[in-house]
């Protein structure tokens, strides 16, 4: 066109300007322009473009019309576009605006975003679980909504179901556990949605017991009668309502009265040896533990030895000779200890088949600067039972003999640092009411016992060496354990759970040293999935209690061994002595711990024992005082 010269159409140099650019999602772009009106106003504008490095077209304007702003559409992503105006009136045209240039960009899809439920996790009943989401994102843009849902397992109620970190209590579950799945959905800002799950695994925990029994459903075989928590024989009904536990033919009220296990099949065994089964002998209610023949042995004659000092806290009994008018074995021998003479409340009540003529008392049983009272009865090969022996007392060291000066239930060289936290739940183990952590003397680690039973107080914890125990076929990975715990009135088991500095191997087992049997594993011991701690159920009299006495008293040393720590093919899983039988050896009581006790059973008097006294006194070791006795036997025959 040609350019105008009349006065009232200025040349046009008016700004231009890019308003606003679109990209649409079909690939094309649009784009606003604005500039400023002519004065005098014109019959209209035009708007011309050009792309790239080509030249203006002024016979076909992309837009015209009397307004000052336009929107261009249909521009392609990624070109160059100029862009000028003309005002005209008629024929007459303006020359052009300054011009401007525009280039849409480049249209990218929307990414969706990232769902992240987070790892799966293992916890137990009833604690507080997080369901995190908070690493969910969105590339190009933001998460704008969650909603957690659960899809699998026991059904609970999730606490905050949309937003990034719900939560909700774990609920109780049987003795195999539950999985619970979990389905997050995440939404970004331009309503794309994407999703993930994840997995809670709820173990059964050990101290959890819904019925109330007081004990843990982990070990409880009817877990919501709180009447039954046992059933030996597995027939359904619970020991407390079946009348045979065993389910051998016999009544367990027969059996207890006659002194047979309830809890084992011995309806064809013969326990007083006259021919009859025990199935028989109770058909016929007869004795089934003493034939009528059978004279009962001769009460123990202790020789007591006069105290010439306090004992320690693990001393030897001994007792008198064995003797039995119509010649039967010696089978058994039963040993208590009270504090009171008339052996009303008990210390000690075992029954051992090893320690026949002498029994050493356990690790943590007896208590320091106290006076005890103890007696034995003899039971021979057919179950007769002799009469108790006449009392005999003797008096525990004083407590700052015991290597506990601050009395507060640690041997002083197995005291830990006062940070030291084993259990690691941010509290210093000193500073916990039912914790106690020690150093022990195997291994070099530490190892702390808690107690989480109500009504349960934690005494005492010791490490306990084992090189002394006759049987070496499982090797502990740091010694044994001893701990004693005190039991409110009506208040007759305990849970406690020991911790460890360090996890323990899937194969590690918790082991007892009983003496007439040797090495058994403990049952009721329930490793945590990190295996940094096992929880142990333990009743007072029975599993787990050393004394074998409810006296609201109980004493376990326990131990754990893994790997090569395990019993050895072949191993005797037994100790002990020997009978007596009608050896004409008197025994006494000898106030010293004795570890070999074949050398105690050649002892022929007590005046043997006073010269052992009488080098100990003198500062000799005990092992040194047996060894020159030994050597001096060879000429007075004493031993």
């Amino acid at each position: 066109m040609k350019l105008s010269t009349r006065s009232y159409l200025k040349a046009f140099f008016a700004s231009i300007a890019i308003v606003a650019g679109i990209v649409t999602f079909a690939h094309s772009a649009n784009v606003t322009l604005r500039w400023d009106a002519n004065v005098p106003a014109p019959e209209g504008y035009r708007v011309f473009f050009r792309e790239g490095t080509q030249s203006y077209n002024y016979d076909r304007p992309i837009w015209e019309n009397n307004l000052t702003t336009c929107t261009l559409s249909g521009l392609n992503e990624g070109v160059t576009y100029h862009f000028v105006v003309r005002a005209y009136k008629g024929s007459l045209e303006s020359a052009d605006s300054e011009e401007v240039s525009y280039t849409p960009a480049a249209v990218v899809p929307n990414q969706a975003p990232a769902a992240v439920a987070g790892q799966n996790q293992v916890v137990y009943e009833g604690a507080s679980v997080i369901l995190d989401g908070s690493a969910s994102s969105d590339t190009d843009g933001a998460i704008a909504g969650y909603q957690w849902s659960q899809i699998s397992g026991t059904g609970i109620f999730i606490n905050g179901a949309s937003t990034s970190q719900a939560s909700f209590t774990a609920p109780v579950v049987g003795l195999d556990g539950d999985d619970l799945t979990f389905h997050l959905t995440v939404t970004d800002d331009d309503g794309i949605s994407t999703s993930s799950n994840t997995t809670v695994r709820v173990l059964k925990s050990s101290s959890t017991d819904v019925d109330g029994d007081l004990v843990p459903d982990v070990l409880d075989q009817f877990p919501n009668d709180p009447t039954e928590w046992a059933d030996n024989d597995r027939d359904g009904t619970g020991d407390n309502q079946d009348p045979d536990d065993d389910n051998d033919g016999m009544t367990d009220t027969w059996e207890i009265a006659y002194g047979l296990d309830p809890t084992v099949i011995d309806s064809e065994s013969d326990a007083d040896g006259d021919g009859l089964p025990n199935l028989a002998e109770f058909l016929a209610d007869s004795n089934p533990t003493s034939a009528p023949d059978n004279m009962a042995p001769d009460a123990p004659n202790i020789e007591t030895l006069i105290q010439i000092d306090r004992v320690d806290l693990t001393p030897v009994l001994v007792s008198g000779l064995y003797f039995d008018t119509d010649h039967d074995d010696h089978f058994k021998s039963r040993w208590q200890i009270s504090t009171e003479s008339d052996f009303s409340t008990l210390v000690l009540d075992e029954t051992s088949q090893m320690q026949l003529a002498a029994y050493t008392v356990g690790e943590m049983v007896l208590d320091v600067d106290t006076t005890y009272h103890w007696r034995v009865k003899f039971i021979d090969a057919r179950h007769g039972e002799s009469d108790w022996s006449q009392p005999a007392t003797f008096t525990t060291i004083a407590a700052d003999s015991a290597g506990d000066t601050n009395y507060n239930g640690v041997p002083d060289a197995q005291e830990v640092d006062e940070s030291v936290d084993v259990n690691e739940n941010g509290i210093a183990d000193l500073l916990e009411a039912n914790m106690i952590s020690i150093n022990t003397i195997e291994g070099q680690t530490i190892v702390g016992v808690e107690s989480i039973s109500d009504g349960v107080t934690l005494v005492s914890v010791k490490s306990l060496p084992t090189d002394m125990i006759p049987d070496q076929s499982v090797k502990m990975g740091f010694g044994l354990i001893g701990f004693k715990l005190y039991l409110e009135n009506e208040v007759n088991s305990a849970v406690v759970r020991i911790h460890f500095s360090t996890q323990v191997p899937l194969d590690a087992q918790l082991y007892k040293y009983i003496s007439d049997t040797g090495w058994e594993v403990y049952g009721n011991a329930v490793f945590s999935p990190d295996r940094k701690s096992v929880t142990v159920m333990l009743e007072d009299g029975g599993m787990g209690d050393e004394d074998g006495v409810e006296n609201g008293v109980i004493v376990d040393p326990t131990g754990l061994a893994y790997a090569d720590a395990t019993i050895s093919d072949g191993a005797t899983l037994s100790t002990g002595g020997t009978s007596t039988g009608d050896s004409g050896y008197n025994y006494c009581f000898i106030s010293a711990g004795i570890q070999d006790m074949g050398w105690l059973f050649s002892i022929r008097s007590c005046a043997t024992m006073l010269m052992v006294m009488t080098l100990l006194i003198a500062g000799m070791t005990l092992p040194a005082a047996f060894q020159k006795l030994k050597k001096n036997s060879r000429r007075d025959r004493r031993f």
